[in-house]
């Protein structure tokens, strides 16, 4: 069936507007914006229609008040695509794209890691998969901070600012994912792989390695799901 056209209000119309001038290069990333009374002028609305596009605006991530100096577009292009991202993630998501979108990503990180992980980069991965083996099978909150913080210094390794924002936007659902996940030596074990195959600069070693590691991850979730689903059958 095909929805019915909405009506634009005047607010959501200047939103669309200055969104326009955004992508089309009249408005600058970093660019104060003009006081609300003389914006409102410009574009011939009311300075309330103004106000409200600003505020739809800042909720996406586009401006940002900076208090006693104005209104300016975000100076990172990154932060509106982030924060729209995070805020889908909290919604309602289906594990299984989540995995797929781990699975691209992952395995993306782990074969850009291998040809630009600096030493300090490597070192900082090293301790996180050290507690890792360490917690795993023994401490589980341990071993998802550990997991989760290999895969965040993974992603710094790469020294690209957008993907470790992509990154970042869907954290918070993979870390409710992994609280999920049972953590063991094996899994542990294939954390080290993918690791010492970036110390071995060598990406198709650290592709192949990732890809291991998130089937063993897709395996255990699957396992531990379908045993939570027949103790709930039992139960009712």
């Amino acid at each position: 069936m095909i929805d019915r056209v909405e009506t634009l209000t005047v607010a959501d119309a200047v939103a669309e507007k200055l969104l326009g001038y955004i992508s089309s290069g009249k408005l600058t990333w970093g660019q104060q914006l003009p006081p609300q009374r003389e914006l409102a002028k410009k574009l011939n609305v009311g300075i309330s229609s103004v106000r409200e596009a600003l505020q739809i605006l800042g909720a996406m991530g586009y401006i940002e008040i900076k208090r006693g100096q104005g209104t300016y577009i975000t100076e990172d292009p990154v932060v509106p695509l982030t924060k729209n991202l995070t805020r889908s993630m909290y919604q309602d998501i289906n594990i299984r794209d989540l995995m797929e979108v781990r699975e691209v990503l992952d395995t993306g990180l782990a074969v850009l890691a291998a040809k630009k992980a600096g030493k300090e980069d490597c070192e900082k991965m090293d301790r996180f998969v050290t507690e890792l083996e360490a917690s795993s099978d023994s401490d589980q909150d341990k071993a998802v901070r550990s997991d989760m913080g290999f895969h965040i210094a993974l992603a710094e390794s790469v020294k690209n600012p957008i993907l470790e924002q992509f990154s970042m936007g869907i954290r918070s659902s993979y870390e409710r994912f992994l609280d999920d996940v049972a953590h063991t030596a094996e899994g542990a074990g294939l954390h080290r792989q993918v690791l010492e195959m970036i110390k071995s600069q060598d990406p198709l070693g650290a592709r192949d390695a990732m890809i291991d590691l998130l089937k063993h991850t897709r395996k255990i979730y699957l396992e531990e799901y379908y045993k939570r689903s027949n103790d709930e059958k039992d139960t009712n």
